[in-house]
């Protein structure tokens, strides 16, 4: 390369600098406005229609494909309801005995005597709000006042004491099982504790000589 020509690159490279450093001091003094991106294209109401079906999906099959044995029952037991745990020989020897109190007594509730074999099934229908008074042994009365599932039969100032919570029957008797009153929380205390006061007043007393009552 000559020397002419080499002036004339540097002369070039000079005016290239010069006008890379004017168009970033232009850039800086004029900035452009920010680059718009052209509208999105609107919503067609199908897509939207089809978005609202998805969301309402799981709302529909909760309420209508799901079979209906998930949906929890209403209770098929009109008025109070008095529990007996234990055999069917031993359940128709206290209806025989309660029925007929109970209309003797001209009670203003009509309440409805049940028979229970199980109980855990028992327990998951007191649960369920199913059970007001009970009659029952001992020892299951004692595990249901250990969880606190019983309420006092009379409202003394003592509370929920053990001896508040189970009124046996008869007197506690070797080879005898011992079946008593109790009353749970999840039932309609008042009404349990009003009939319980007037089997116990009025009534005749239950005689557990049957040997469906002995202990095995």
């Amino acid at each position: 390369m000559s020397y002419r020509d080499h002036l004339e690159a540097q002369k070039k490279y000079i005016r290239t600098k010069k006008e890379a450093r004017e168009a970033k001091r232009e850039r800086e003094q004029n900035p452009r406005p920010p680059r718009v991106d052209p509208p999105p294209a609107p919503t067609s109401p199908w897509s939207l229609l089809l978005i609202i079906c998805l969301l309402l999906f799981p709302l529909f099959t909760l309420f209508v494909i799901l079979p209906q044995s998930l949906i929890p029952a209403q209770s098929i037991y009109d008025g109070p309801l008095i529990w007996f745990l234990g055999t069917e020989s031993e359940y128709l020897d206290i209806k025989n005995w309660l029925e007929p109190e109970i209309l003797a007594n001209d009670l203003q509730t009509e309440w409805t005597i049940l028979h229970a074999t199980n109980r855990y099934d028992l327990v998951d229908m007191l649960r369920g709000g199913d059970g007001d008074l009970l009659i029952i042994q001992d020892d299951f009365a004692q595990e249901l006042f250990t969880g606190q599932a019983l309420a006092p039969l009379l409202d003394k100032l003592e509370g929920a004491t053990w001896e508040n919570c189970f009124a046996p029957l008869w007197e506690t008797q070797s080879f005898l099982k011992t079946y008593g009153w109790a009353i749970p929380v999840t039932g309609d205390i008042e009404e349990a504790r009003h009939i319980f006061t007037v089997i116990r007043q009025f009534a005749l007393p239950f005689k557990p000589e049957q040997p469906t009552l002995q202990s095995l």
